[in-house]
């Protein structure tokens, strides 16, 4: 029996006792037969879908790699590599460090995985402000007046993603203008999707601290902005805030914190 068949096969517990004893007793005696088998068992609990260790911690993120790890894309790699490394022909005089290659290869993906991981958790984060922030749902500045027809205009810079310019509107305002949580509302959004977290950050404050009377939606237009940044503890402390205390937005609050857990 060739000897990388008769690994694979004790590997995979496919041999009778017999067989085995004579196995154990050559792994013992036979120094470069050891060798062999150690390469081998390195590439089979690499390659078996039970012996990748790292998964086997009970964290998030580590679940997290499992969940990919067993994805039908990793799957196919797996058996690829499988049926790959096991059709060598095993006179070749290169067949150990072919396996060798293939080892390091089936290594790399779990690092490739990784950067992959981290890498898709900010757009994770991007996507949920995308899904929650609302844009298209703000309430609209509707009245016949001069001032709010300036608001208007800067409501429809800010539809047209022209933040810069609504946002100059908006900053201008006097602090008892109409509607004045609103505008702080399209203003704080404004800076947060121009980047300008620290101003986004001081005019939510703000919002939640004056009298108006949406003044706790300022609470979750400031959880989303401290999303958008991946604070994902800062995120998570103003969401419990929103639910324990029943502010604006707790359904989406709990509905958010339960994709950020």
């Amino acid at each position: 029996m060739e000897d990388e068949i008769l690994i694979d096969n004790y590997l995979k517990g496919e041999l009778s006792k017999d067989e085995e004893k004579a196995f154990l007793e050559r792994l013992e005696s036979d120094i470069a037969f050891n060798e062999k088998f150690q390469l081998e068992k390195q590439l089979f609990d690499t390659l078996n879908e039970d012996s990748w260790s790292f998964t086997k911690k009970r964290n998030k993120e580590l679940e997290t790699y499992k969940t990919l790890l067993e994805s039908e894309d990793i799957e196919a790699l797996k058996d690829t590599l499988k049926s790959t490394t096991a059709s060598f022909n095993t006179s070749d005089q290169n067949n150990k460090s072919r396996r060798i290659y293939y080892y390091l290869a089936a290594a790399s993906v779990v690092v490739f995985l990784g950067f992959q991981f981290f890498f898709n958790q900010n757009v994770s984060n991007q996507d949920l402000y995308n899904d929650y922030v609302g844009l298209s749902d703000l309430p609209s500045f509707v009245s016949r007046n001069d001032e709010a027809n300036t608001l208007s205009e800067a409501q429809n810079l800010f539809e047209a993603k022209k933040y810069d310019e609504a946002l100059t509107i908006f900053q201008s305002q006097p602090d008892d203008v109409e509607n004045k949580s609103i505008v702080l509302i399209y203003q704080g959004i404004s800076q947060t999707e121009l980047g300008r977290y620290k101003e986004a950050e001081v005019t939510f404050n703000s919002l939640i601290n004056s009298d108006l009377l949406d003044s706790k939606k300022g609470y979750w237009y400031k959880a989303l902005m401290y999303l958008k940044q991946s604070r994902v503890e800062d995120t998570k402390e103003i969401l419990n805030r929103i639910v324990s205390e029943n502010l604006f937005n707790k359904k989406k609050a709990l509905d958010l914190l339960s994709e950020l857990q």
